[in-house]
């Protein structure tokens, strides 16, 4: 499960909040700005769930800018009772992922978290690989983690990365590198690695969420780009992937860490 602080001061809100996470996520309730400020340094959180209208959102929006210039690999969502595109377009702009309105159900609620957290983990994903690989691989496999669980295409993943598919593939094949297609088959990897590992979900679960039919189509991608299974991914995490990629690109070992503070460091052999 990944681990969120909630900062609700409104109790019944925050109940409401902890019912529609609580089964999903590790959660750490915070009820004031000190505290989740605390949890943010202490609490090995992975994100956060706030309160973009406390005191009010005037107040608010500064902290939350100041939350994420702080923190910037952390996923950040809003609660709010306000649902106009205009107030929307002002908590986007002060940093956060995503945004929980106060009539949502759980169901989109949830989605919302997790909408956030895979944006962070492509976040971080990106920035592991920057050090190891050449552009545009840390940003097409980072779009790839956090658009794993969406039914997108490679052309929507050139544009993602700034180019056309012509010009993508061209770039890669000149390179020698990894196809568009096979990019998105490692992102895929990735995500999956952190619903089994972080989040505790099951293999068939997890394979329908990133695109594949079955738990055993999962399989044999993971056999065949990594030598790993499923059980294996889910023991060792996303950042095994990681480090296989790059290994599969690079034939360098690293060690990566994809936690609240993400590192990377060569293996010396």
């Amino acid at each position: 499960m990944a681990r969120l602080a909630i900062f609700q001061p409104d109790a019944r809100s925050g109940a409401r909040l902890t019912a529609a996470l609580g089964g999903a996520h590790d959660l750490v309730r915070c009820t004031s700005w000190e505290e989740l400020t605390d949890a943010m340094e202490t609490a090995a959180v992975e994100g956060c769930l706030l309160d973009a209208d406390h005191p009010s959102r005037d107040l608010a929006i500064p902290r939350i800018k100041l939350l994420r210039d702080s923190y910037p690999d952390f996923a950040l969502i809003g609660f709010t009772d306000r649902e106009t595109p205009i107030e929307y377009y002002r908590l986007g702009a002060s940093g956060l992922e995503g945004f929980v309105a106060g009539t949502a159900g759980a169901m989109t609620t949830r989605n919302a978290v997790d909408e956030a957290l895979a944006i962070r983990r492509g976040r971080i994903v990106g920035h592991a690989l920057e050090a190891h690989v050449e552009a545009p691989l840390p940003d097409a496999v980072g779009w790839s983690v956090v658009h794993a669980t969406s039914d997108v295409t490679v052309e929507e993943l050139a544009r993602g990365v700034g180019c056309s598919l012509r010009a993508l593939r061209e770039n890669l094949r000149a390179r020698s590198l990894p196809t568009p297609a096979v990019l998105m088959l490692w992102g895929r990897l990735v995500a999956a690695a952190a619903r089994l590992h972080r989040d505790g979900r099951g293999v068939e679960e997890t394979a329908f969420a990133v695109g594949y039919s079955s738990g055993p189509s999962l399989a044999r991608a993971s056999r065949n780009q990594m030598g790993a299974t499923p059980m294996q991914l889910a023991e060792r995490g996303p950042e095994h992937v990681v480090e296989s990629f790059v290994s599969h690109v690079t034939g360098a070992h690293i060690r990566v860490s994809l936690g609240p503070t993400s590192s990377t460091e060569p293996i010396h052999e």
